[in-house]
């Protein structure tokens, strides 16, 4: 067991001296190297939490006509919680791949080693993240909106 971990040890040491050798010899790839794992992370966030929500409003659907109050709010908070678990395990990756790509880009300006095509695939990775932010924004919206609809349903006693 303690061979196991002083070798994950070493190899999580070559790996983070490896990102900082390709980032010494090379920042243009360095960074591009970031915007593609960053792309990879937020679409892996993004996807779940857009799943999760669009679980949400058919869940809401599925529950329209129900009187057992109680078992739609049981079925609706595991629903968001979720939603909250999946943000908790794929926010910090893309955090850090933020971080990341920061300290790249900041490496990338003291080499002034910046390039048009670079620029570009920042563009795209800047609107391709738009994009997925407002359609997570648009799915939590719309089951937001659902749930504030079904809660319409119930009558109070």
């Amino acid at each position: 067991m303690r061979n196991l971990l002083l070798l994950a040890a070493v190899a999580l040491a070559c790996a983070a001296g490896a990102t900082t050798a390709r980032a010494a010899s090379d920042p243009a790839a360095a960074v591009k190297a970031d915007v593609e794992k960053l792309l990879a992370d937020a679409t892996t966030l993004h996807d779940a939490i857009k799943t999760d929500a669009d679980k949400i409003t058919a869940d809401v659907q599925a529950l329209q006509g129900t009187t057992d109050r109680k078992a739609a709010l049981t079925t609706l908070r595991a629903d968001w919680q979720k939603v909250q678990s999946d943000r908790k395990e794929l926010l910090p990756p893309v955090q850090a791949d933020w971080a990341q790509l920061k300290t790249d880009l900041q490496a990338l300006r003291t080499a002034k080693a910046g390039s048009a095509d670079l620029r570009s695939a920042l563009e795209q990775m800047r609107d391709a993240l738009k994009l997925q932010r407002d359609a997570v924004h648009q799915a939590l919206e719309t089951a937001h909106q659902a749930v504030q609809a079904l809660r319409g349903t119930f009558k109070k006693k």
